[in-house]
């Protein structure tokens, strides 16, 4: 019964591990061929890791701030600025990057307000998997501490079209912060070094299960003797 679910394990690393590689050739490939416009953008169309321009107006009364955050070792939180696109009434949450933010939650950070219209470059952020929250949001006042990015309730409460997925800004220019993010979370090396270890501890079970039927088989061939 073990062996069975040892080697899928092993697989199942395998295939995590093809995943991880197949995530790392699409970044590399949406990096080589540069930024689109986002009124390019296509109903339906694979974003991830799609860099993209964006020109408008922070909305920097209405910042959020997605809370528990770990960078080098320093607790913190990704700032999270809605932009109004210019001559449109699309907004876009553009991810800030990482700041570092009081340990003791005693005060939230000061976030630098940014006037004018900007130009910027980002990356689009499909989340792979759906988030885990920790906690309530404080689902009012600004800036609003968040656990997650909930865009179906924010584009209710923004009123107006909220572009699907946020962006993170790609390179550091005025109101960006540290930029915290990687392409996958693993390696596809450690995966594969997972697979190896169960692939292991299944010949293991096998060396096992072969020499104790072996065992088993000299035992019953010398009582058979004995009795002989």
């Amino acid at each position: 019964m073990l062996l069975p679910l040892l080697l899928s394990l092993g697989f199942w690393q395998l295939d995590r591990a093809e995943e991880k590689r197949s995530l790392q050739l699409l970044f590399k490939q949406r990096q080589l061929k540069g930024p689109i416009e986002i009124e390019q953008v296509q109903p339906q169309q694979d974003l991830r890791y799609q860099p993209i321009k964006l020109r408008g107006h922070y909305i920097n009364q209405k910042n959020l701030l997605l809370d528990n955050r770990i960078y080098q070792r320093r607790f913190g939180y990704e700032i999270i600025t809605p932009l109004q696109l210019t001559g449109t009434d699309q907004i876009v949450l553009v991810n800030r990057g990482f700041l570092q933010g009081d340990i003791s939650r005693r005060e939230l950070p000061a976030i630098e307000a940014i006037e004018g219209e900007v130009e910027l470059i980002g990356e689009v952020y499909v989340p792979q998997s759906e988030m885990m929250t920790l906690a309530a949001d404080n689902a009012s006042g600004w800036p609003r501490l968040i656990q997650v990015l909930d865009m179906d309730a924010l584009a209710k409460e923004f009123g107006s079209a909220l572009f699907p997925f946020s962006v993170r800004i790609q390179s550091p220019i005025a109101g960006s912060y540290e930029a915290n993010w990687v392409v996958v979370n693993l390696q596809p090396e450690k995966h594969t070094g997972y697979a190896v270890q169960w692939f292991a501890m299944s010949a293991t079970l096998i060396i096992i299960m072969v020499l104790a039927n072996t065992n088993l088989w000299v035992l019953l061939k010398q009582r058979k003797s004995q009795q002989n």
